[in-house]
């Protein structure tokens, strides 16, 4: 998940055992590992097609096998008691893993310290990116309550009839909930269709200005938690 959100961190050269793979690929196959059942290493990789399915993980993981030996017994017998060897492969991924990050990070703080408009400009860029997250995560919920209702109206068909002009699970409906009670600006046309108790049944409406009154009443404030030592107070 981190080298997902940090390229540079993903692509990043990691090296294990002779063999030179980015970051992303170190850390899938540690996954991979992870969640396996067997002590076997090599069949695994070179199932999963890794980029380490060629290297030297015997040597790779020699720093680190004592440490694994002395780990308690899982209770199974045989080598699936303790996959020490596996085990030791695995810590030997997770402390070049953790190096990368550190030495990326490192650029990274040196390159902020050094140019406050490169500082900025990241700031800036990330605080749009949690904006469109912010107004994306309402449309979701929105599109979910809306959802809701309309199968819950759908289960009581014939019980009563709706003329409603907002989006179903929003404003007025019986079946909404919370915040979306408050939202009162009329649905325009879309693909979600009318439940069969409402008076246009079939009729397709959108959820998006219900999104958008909702984000509106909801909006993402950027801030920075900031501490005073010197005081004593955050």
């Amino acid at each position: 998940m981190l080298a997902a959100s940090w390229p540079g961190l993903g692509a990043r050269p990691v090296k294990l055992g002779g063999a030179l793979v980015p970051f992303a690929e170190a850390a899938r196959t540690a996954a991979v590992l992870s969640a396996s059942r067997t002590s076997a290493i090599a069949p695994v990789l070179r199932s999963q097609r890794s980029g380490l399915d060629g290297c030297d993980f015997f040597s790779a993981a020699d720093p680190y096998l004592a440490a694994a030996r002395a780990l308690p017994l899982t209770g199974r017998s045989g080598a699936a008691g303790r996959h020490v060897t596996k085990i030791a492969f695995l810590a030997a991924i997770e402390a070049e893993l953790d190096a990368a990050v550190r030495e990326e990070l490192g650029y990274a703080l040196a390159a902020l310290a050094g140019d406050e408009r490169y500082a900025t400009a990241i700031a800036r860029e990330a605080v749009v990116l949690r904006e469109r997250a912010h107004a994306a995560g309402i449309r979701s919920t929105v599109r979910a309550a809306v959802s809701r209702a309309v199968a819950a109206c759908a289960a009581r068909a014939a019980e009563f009839s709706c003329g409603l002009a907002t989006a179903c699970g929003t404003g007025a409906c019986r079946f909404a909930q919370g915040p979306y009670r408050a939202i009162t600006v009329p649905a325009g046309p879309g693909r979600i269709a009318r439940p069969v108790n409402h008076v246009q049944p079939g009729q397709g409406f959108s959820e998006a200005a219900a999104a958008a009154q909702l984000a509106q009443a909801r909006p993402w404030r950027a801030g920075v938690p900031v501490s005073d030592l010197s005081r004593g107070a955050a």
